[in-house]
């Protein structure tokens, strides 16, 4: 992720004349570190792979965001895209009328609550309140994305991964020039929105916006990938429980409280 060919590349795009960007002369192909020692099957594995991976320097200086996501299998899409090509969406045209038409009604009836008339901060709302949406989750905490790939005891019987990516761009560019969320020029966007809902505080949250959402996110200098064995999420999930990582402290309002008490209860051997 971090490789010398990287850092050379990089300095002759410097000593160019001709100004010739970093990121046209560099093949972006998703990392996948899918070795034993490189799996993340306790905290403290966990910090030794974000010690040895996830820094920064005068070369890369952009912040680490990550992903965790409770199947290994599981691509990186937004969840409207994973809905094409499905049984009711056999066109992208189909998908993405029954996406403005969700959207728009959300927008209409949660306007009492909201108040909010900025089309970028009422989709991040919508998507963490669990709308379908061109938008994917990241946090800028990696034991939250570790969370929410073990957090789903459904899922315990498959490995998880988690995913962590430093952006080179700014936050916002298409927000600062448009004021359509569809309407993207570029492949995706990074939202940093303001605080509207106590969860996307919690979560420490930033939205990855894409132009197609039934196009994988895979291609990119500085995307990798973890495997989270299936044995270790349980143990995992008791870890973070302990550093306070919990339903209870992402999500703070009742849902959150019960999905606490109920683990507890349920765990509590």
């Amino acid at each position: 992720m971090k490789t010398k060919e990287c850092r050379i590349l990089y300095q002759i795009c410097l000593s160019n004349s001709k100004r010739v960007s970093f990121f046209d002369i560099i093949l972006f192909i998703m990392e996948f570190f899918d070795t034993p020692d490189k799996h993340i099957n306790s905290i403290k594995k966990f910090m030794e792979i974000l010690s040895a991976h996830f820094y920064t320097s005068e070369f890369e200086p952009g912040k680490w965001m990550y992903r965790g996501q409770s199947n290994v299998e599981y691509k990186l899409k937004p969840s409207v895209g994973r809905l094409f090509p499905g049984e009711n969406f056999d066109t992208e045209e189909k998908l993405l009328q029954f996406e403005r038409d969700a959207f728009n009604e959300f927008q209409v009836l949660s306007y009492h609550e909201l108040h909010e008339r900025d089309l970028f901060i009422v989709l991040g709302v919508a998507q963490h309140h669990g709308l379908k949406t061109r938008l994917l989750d990241w946090t800028f905490s990696g034991l939250i994305a570790l969370f929410f790939a073990v957090e789903n005891e459904n899922h315990w019987d498959k490995d998880g991964a988690l995913f962590a990516f430093q952006s080179q761009f700014s936050f916002n560019l298409h927000a600062q020039t448009s004021k359509d969320p569809f309407n993207l020029k570029e492949e995706f966007d990074f939202l940093f929105l303001p605080i509207i809902s106590p969860r996307i505080s919690a979560q420490q949250a930033v939205f990855q916006l894409f132009r197609d959402p039934t196009k994988e996110f895979s291609e990119f200098n500085n995307l990798g990938k973890f495997r989270i064995p299936a044995s270790s999420k349980k143990e995992i999930k008791k870890q973070l429980e302990n550093l306070g990582i919990t339903y209870k402290t992402l999500f703070p309002d009742l849902d959150g409280l019960c999905k606490t008490i109920n683990y507890n209860k349920l765990n509590n051997d």
